[in-house]
Parts: structure tokens; sequence; C-alpha cells
């Protein structure tokens, strides 16, 4: 595929990518090369998506408090405070629709009897929103191919891909969301630490 082309599907992305299509580097080493575009990303969208899911994560737990039970809750009129309260924030359209995404998920599963921990629902937004902007950024743009960079083929990238996926998210519910809901704000997010970098010898086998 042309370089501009692929520049103009993945962004941000494109480095990570090709990363992970050459498979040269060990699967921890990979996951951090996209945190890194990722956090990036997560950057550039701003602290006040983050200020919005925590907000439509606060009106969950608001209303749940105070029915004492789902079976009391008038989810219609909530679904329309959830929408007010998105449409209020002065946020690009493309990135409001992922927090409001998210705090719908999180609205259905309470909806039809999903049990959280009531302390924590505004972490769970943020989970979410964060899950949604890899998911839609990244690998929502990645081009429908038989072979990918380097002419790997679709069943190698997509198990790459998938364990990539796997270890992004594990990050995302063990610190990222949660410091994100105490800072308000993605600023201080960090990787992981970073291991001894070793390249994968090409005579192994290159699955992430």
């Amino acid at each position: 595929m042309d370089g501009d082309v692929l520049h103009r599907l993945l962004g941000l992305y494109r480095q990570p990518y090709q990363i992970l299509c050459e498979g040269k580097f060990e699967r921890t080493e990979s996951t951090r090369m996209m945190m890194q575009s990722f956090l990036k990303d997560l950057q550039k969208k701003g602290d006040a998506a983050i200020v919005l899911a925590k907000g439509i994560g606060e009106l969950l737990t608001q209303v749940i408090k105070d029915s004492g039970n789902n079976q009391s809750i008038d989810w219609t009129d909530l679904s329309k405070k959830l929408d007010k309260l998105a449409q209020q924030a002065n946020i690009p359209d493309r990135t409001k629709s992922l927090v409001g995404d998210a705090g719908k998920s999180v609205f259905v599963d309470l909806r039809y009897g999903q049990q959280f921990d009531i302390n924590t629902i505004s972490e769970t937004v943020i989970e979410r929103y964060m899950q949604k902007v890899y998911t839609s950024e990244f690998e929502g743009r990645i081009p429908l191919i038989p072979d990918h960079h380097a002419k790997v083929d679709n069943l190698t990238f997509t198990e790459r891909k998938d364990a990539l996926r796997k270890d992004i998210f594990e990050q995302i519910h063990k610190t990222w969301a949660k410091k994100a809901n105490v800072d308000e704000g993605v600023a201080k997010l960090r990787r992981n630490r970073r291991s001894q970098v070793k390249e994968i010898d090409m005579e192994e086998n290159l699955a992430i």
C-alpha cells in the first residue's frame, strides 16, 4: 500500500503498525511502542474528554444511589440527561462521540442488570472511553487487505493485533483509567518500565 495512503489511514499509529507487521521485537516492547502512540492520541484528544467521561460516571452513580435500586430508575430520562451532558462539553464531535458511546455502554449494562462497584463507575466509563479510542483510531483504520506491510499475512497480523490489544487493555484497566479518573486528565499517565529490548531472530516464531 502507498505510504501516503497508509499515513492518512493510521496517523500516529503508522509506526507501531509497521513494527507489528515486521515482528522484529518481543511482545512487551511492541506493546510499549504502541502505548507511546496511544498516549499521544489520548493527550491530543485532551483532558476535557476525561472530565466528560468522569461526569457521565458521576451522573450514573448519583442516579443509582438516589433510586436505591435499578427498578425505580427512569431510564429514558437518564438517557436524555446523558445526551445533554455530552452536548454541553466543548470538545470535537468525534471525541465527544467516543466518550458518549463509552457512557452509553455502561448505561446499557446497568439497565440490563450488570453489577458494578458503585464507587468505580466513573473509572469504568473512562476505561471504556480509552478502549474505544484505541479500537476506533488504530484498529478501525487498519486497511482491509490480505497482505500487510512487510508482506505479513492477515492471519499472522490478526494474531499479533489481538495480543497487542489484550496488553493495551490490561494496562488501561490496571492503572490508566484509575489515574486519569483521579487526575481528571492524561498528562501524568506513564507506560510500563522498559525491559531489555531484544530483536527476535527472524528464524524464530514471529507471533507476538
